[in-house]
């Protein structure tokens, strides 16, 4: 069933009245007054398909409404809304399946007028090819402190089968560490992955979607449980994190995606525990996520998330399309990316905080 639109009304400068100024060819003064546009943003965009209304005085029942692109020349065609209801105060019309800014234009009168903008959502990007080289390991330096490496190896279907954490570098003499294996098995609805201590985080699928973490507890180390919900388009929605073993403490995570990017991350009010988790996300354009691996699911990629695990083994929704440029924490402080480029492939990403250096991945690939 199609929405009516009452998005809030603009006033004072977001209030348009037509006037000689927005005639065409000479049309003249507009005949409608008092013009009063719904509000609407890249944000909260017009949906195409829904019952927009126009406040106003004068409308006549032969009236149009036509849309352009803000970007229209002498030679672009419009598109006709289609008209649902007129009276002398107001018009209602579907909105047409439209991308991005659109002016709105008012035939009546046999004179045509500018009466303002409307936001449709932007064209949503197709998801980029995932390139076909395998990362073979990811070299994880933290500046000061230790370095160490990360190598994967994988199924005949590229899914991650096991991680072996290795060759750790400390800056401090006299501090070593074993190498440390963590195991990937899949079943139909479930991922088990089983970390170096023998305990266990199970991921419960629905759709190839995890839809929660169980932990089972191996030699005093506790995974912790998460259950994840999910959006209209595919993309994560929430998570909530429940602290184990006591369980006295959860959160719950809100994920804004916007056009198939991360945008925000922020804390529910009602979470039990104040967790640290809100983030706002500026994408890089340039930077598609198609690595064989979604970077996402690096643990060190991201500071602070609770979705490392179900990315790195495919199960959280659509794979998000765009790495970040910056990742702002507020106080917790501005996480900056930089991405080293061989050819289509990342060889390194350096990640600042504050204007320090944080961390560095070097990324290899199988021949």
């Amino acid at each position: 069933m199609k929405k009516l639109l009452f998005l809030g009304w603009l006033l004072a400068a977001a209030l348009t009245a037509c006037d000689k100024d927005n005639g065409q060819d000479g049309a003249g003064p507009c005949p409608v007054t008092d013009i009063e546009l719904p509000q609407s943003s890249a944000q909260a965009p017009i949906e195409p398909g829904s019952t927009v209304e126009i406040r106003g005085y004068g409308f006549e029942a032969d009236c149009e409404i036509w849309l352009f692109e803000e970007t229209r020349t002498a030679a672009s065609a419009g598109v006709q809304a289609e008209i649902l209801e007129v009276s002398a105060s107001a018009l209602r019309f579907t909105a047409p399946d439209l991308c991005g800014p659109q002016s709105i234009e008012l035939r009546q009168d046999g004179g045509a007028w500018n009466i303002g903008t409307l936001v449709f959502p932007e064209e949503e990007e197709q998801p980029a090819e995932i390139l076909p080289r395998r990362i073979s390991h990811i070299k994880v330096t933290y500046p000061d402190d230790l370095s160490f490496v990360q190598q994967f190896a994988y199924d005949e279907q590229g899914r991650i089968t096991s991680i072996t954490e290795m060759d750790q570098q400390y800056a401090y003499s006299g501090t070593t560490a074993q190498d440390e294996v963590t195991e990937i098995s899949y079943e139909n609805d479930r991922i088990v992955i089983t970390e170096p201590s023998g305990a266990q985080s199970i991921l419960t699928l629905a759709d190839g979607r995890a839809t929660t973490i169980t932990g089972v507890a191996a030699n005093n180390h506790y995974p912790d449980d998460y259950t994840f919900t999910y959006d209209a388009n595919g993309y994560i929605a929430t998570s909530t994190w429940i602290e184990n073993p006591e369980k006295t403490y959860s959160a719950k995570s809100i994920y804004t995606v916007v056009n198939g990017c991360m945008t925000q991350v922020r804390e529910a009010e009602d979470s039990e525990e104040w967790y640290g988790g809100n983030a706002s996300y500026t994408n890089n354009p340039e930077r598609p996520n198609n690595l064989n691996i979604d970077l996402y699911g690096i643990s060190d990629f991201i500071t602070s998330t609770d979705l490392d695990r179900i990315y790195l083994v495919g199960a959280g929704g659509n794979r998000l399309k765009k790495l970040p440029s910056t990742v702002d924490y507020g106080e917790n402080g501005i996480d900056t990316y930089r991405y080293t480029m061989e050819g289509e492939y990342i060889s390194k990403i350096e990640i600042d905080e504050d204007g320090e250096p944080l961390t560095i991945l070097e990324i290899f690939y199988a021949d």
